[in-house]
């Protein structure tokens, strides 16, 4: 197997990685938001409490390996590239925003033992969710534009497009904070 291929292989690993990280937000996201009990919270409050760390490593390889992969092809005139390392950026400090109010969440779950009106409002924080829509869809942008290699307006459209798409996508029911969760298709 030659450098490249190893390389291709790694950043299409840390790719699938990722995916499965977003996926598990999704998950937890949802079950933390239809939570009324301390009980119902407890499975999913920090289900993998190494996820973080996993992500931060998986975004570092898929940056890495993807400079290392697009240079042949980040000549002059070509701006998917660019458009794609910037989004990547992009998408970094909404995942340490929401780390961080997990992190408020997580320990206001272990200080009480009652859901509480303000515990039962950060577990329905609609940043949490615009953040999470943003990222996938985000990163979907991402894997489109790496599969499309557009010029640079058609890519920053395509990345511009997806980030919109996630933010409408997480905001149409108005996100009140005491909004009620009871199907899957309600959440989101």
């Amino acid at each position: 197997m030659t450098f490249y291929a190893s390389v291709l292989c790694l950043h299409v690993t840390a790719v699938l990685v990722m995916s499965a990280i977003l996926g598990c937000d999704f998950l937890t996201l949802l079950h933390l938001r239809r939570a009324s009990t301390m009980a119902e919270a407890h499975a999913w409050i920090d289900p993998f409490p190494k996820l973080p760390v996993l992500a931060g490593a998986s975004l570092l390889v898929i940056l890495l390996s993807g400079v290392y992969l697009a240079l042949p092809a980040a000549a002059p005139g070509k701006a998917w590239p660019k458009v794609a390392v910037g989004s990547l950026f992009l998408m970094a400090p909404f995942g340490v925003m929401t780390g961080k109010r997990m992190q408020a969440i997580r320990k206001a779950y272990r200080e009480t033992k009652v859901m509480s009106p303000e515990l039962l409002g950060q577990l329905r924080d609609p940043f949490l969710k615009r953040s999470l829509a943003i990222r996938i869809a985000t990163f979907l942008g991402i894997f489109l534009l790496v599969s499309a290699k557009p010029g640079l307006w058609a890519s920053i459209g395509l990345v511009g497009s997806a980030m919109l798409i996630g933010f409408l996508s997480s905001s149409r029911r108005g996100d009140q904070a005491a909004d009620h969760v009871s199907t899957f298709p309600d959440t989101w």
